[in-house]
């Protein structure tokens, strides 16, 4: 009977050590895109990453604090709106910090409102979201070029409030131009 229960202490002192497997943590990035959706003084933080504390910066182009705060983030992140009505016109930097460092978008803000606005946010995993905003309906090209500057994608679009996903993560080296009616060229490069 002795040599019974010690035989159920070791399967059950086994048990309890396996089923106590070790989890490491998994890494895990943040992202963080900053938008101007109205083209006016409102800019919007866009922040998804872990749950912690995130803490928020605008820098003037000094470097001085002009505002600053710490949130506590849920696990999908957030979404929060800044107002620069307040401050002069200018180029500033909205400083990111959370547990996996830092991140520093730049901001060019200027008083009344933008004709025409076009933004490129990269996302995970090779993906841009282009977003265009338009006082007036306008037509624009999209054309995606490879690393040996090839044409690799064309398209002509009425728009005036427009967002689309480009998909690139099978595109080592790229380069994404925009161009209005008038000429207006905004591009980004990887």
């Amino acid at each position: 009977m002795k040599a019974l229960k010690l035989f159920f202490a070791c399967v059950l002192f086994s048990t309890a050590v396996f089923a106590n497997e070790t989890v490491e943590p998994t890494e895990s990035t943040s992202s963080v895109a900053v938008t101007n959706p109205n083209g006016k003084s409102i800019f919007k933080l866009c922040y998804r990453g872990d749950e912690g504390l995130v803490k928020v910066s605008i820098l003037d182009k000094d470097g001085k604090t002009v505002f600053a705060e710490s949130i506590r983030s849920r696990k999908i992140g957030f979404a929060r709106p800044y107002n620069f009505n307040e401050l002069p016109e200018g180029i500033y930097s909205m400083v990111i910090e959370d547990k996996q460092g830092t991140k520093t978008k730049q901001i060019n803000y200027v008083q009344g409102k933008i004709e025409k606005y076009i933004n490129f946010v990269k996302l995970n995993d090779g993906k841009y979201v282009l977003s265009i905003k338009s006082a007036a309906k306008d037509n624009v090209s999209i054309n995606i070029y490879n690393g040996l500057n090839e044409l690799i994608h064309s398209q002509n679009k009425t728009v005036l409030d427009f967002a689309e996903v480009l998909n690139l993560k099978n595109i080592n080296q790229f380069t994404i131009e925009v161009s209005d009616s008038n000429g207006l060229i905004k591009s980004i490069k990887n």
